[in-house]
């Protein structure tokens, strides 16, 4: 991973209130600015709030989680799900531990957990977790300025849980600051995932082998 450019501004704006169970989305195409949106938003909520910082992908302090169980333990942490329709949508998300742990998200906000995910649109995201979403960014652009490049952002409300947004605000964040927050490589190397499955079954003992007389 790259070593971050300059200390960033660890600030929240003033609309970003977001506490143990919210659930926030970040939506965008390729190379938008979500995921960077997404890590930049969790690295302040998890300095603001006192919590871990927990994600699927490699994020600068971040402790990594890869299986289901993982997220199932999460106590007082900052969760980035990067991608996380790649999970919801994968068929191992038909198993009853998947449907236990869509369960389960209901109850973080008791176990101190802040959910900040990325996804094309909001319309890709499986049904359960849309319903549980509160705050959505959705990028709007990009543009430079003095030799900065500053991507464009627009924060909206879910406030009735029935896919319906309600615009807030615009906003603009230089970019350069947060470069090297994330591997933004990560991916490209053979193995590399950003499914969160379920954790792979133990093996079966083998019988012991028997004696002939």
């Amino acid at each position: 991973m790259s070593v971050v450019s300059a200390d960033p501004p660890l600030r929240l704006l003033p609309f970003e209130r977001y506490h143990p169970g919210a659930f926030v989305g970040v939506f965008g195409a390729l190379r938008s600015g979500k995921t960077l949106m997404a890590c930049r938003l969790a690295v302040c909520l998890a300095r603001t709030l006192g919590l871990d910082l927990v994600s699927n992908i490699p994020v600068l302090g971040a402790r990594r989680v890869t299986t289901l169980d993982d997220l199932v333990a999460l106590r007082g942490a900052v969760l980035v799900w990067d991608e996380v329709q790649v999970s919801l949508d994968s068929r191992e998300w038909a198993s009853e531990a998947a449907r236990c742990l869509t369960r389960d998200m209901i109850l973080w906000g008791k176990r101190g957990v802040v959910c900040v995910y990325t996804s094309p649109s909001f319309q890709t995201v499986d049904v359960r977790l849309r319903r549980l979403t509160q705050y959505v960014y959705v990028t709007a652009g990009r543009y430079r300025r003095s030799g900065a490049d500053y991507a464009i952002y627009r924060w909206h409300e879910h406030p009735y849980a029935d896919d319906v947004l309600v615009e807030r605000y615009r906003f603009a964040l230089r970019l350069d600051t947060w470069y090297g927050i994330y591997d933004t490589l990560y991916g490209a190397a053979a193995g590399d995932t950003l499914a969160i499955l379920p954790a792979p079954a133990p093996a079966p003992a083998l019988a012991p082998a028997r004696r002939r007389a």
